[in-house]
């Protein structure tokens, strides 16, 4: 019996920025992986749906990696796959609102690889309208 064991280098190639952003406006955070089987998945810590701290969730996924997004009103996904080399999936977030202030999370998990493979973060800042 021959085994072949294929090691990929997985990283996240686009990465989401820590952003500010006026109350009602929209935002792109960016993710992409330089691996052609990645999926990619959104969550965030902290995304409450309310000012009451008993409310929150300490980790509320967006996007599950294949089709599911938590609110299709509020968030959206571009799927992109490049020359069947890089995938990309950015999240857009419509029209912030405070309660959408935190920390969101890119995860990167190859398919037939156990456990995530990479992970970026970046701290939203919802401000209030001029």
């Amino acid at each position: 019996m021959i085994i072949v064991c294929i090691v990929t280098e997985a990283a996240l190639v686009r990465s989401p920025l820590n952003t500010a952003l006026v109350q009602g406006s929209a935002v792109t955070l960016e993710c992409g992986s330089n691996v052609s089987n990645a999926f990619i998945l959104w969550f965030s810590n902290g995304l409450c749906q309310s000012y009451d701290a008993k409310t929150c969730e300490t980790r509320v996924f967006i996007y599950n990696g294949y089709s599911y997004i938590i609110d299709p009103l509020k968030f959206n996904i571009t799927k992109v796959d490049i020359n069947a080399t890089h995938v990309t999936r950015d999240l857009i977030i419509k029209s912030a609102e405070f309660t959408d202030a935190g920390v969101y999370v890119c995860e990167e998990h190859i398919t037939g690889v156990a456990g995530v493979q990479d992970s970026r973060s970046a701290q939203v800042t919802v401000l209030g309208s001029r």
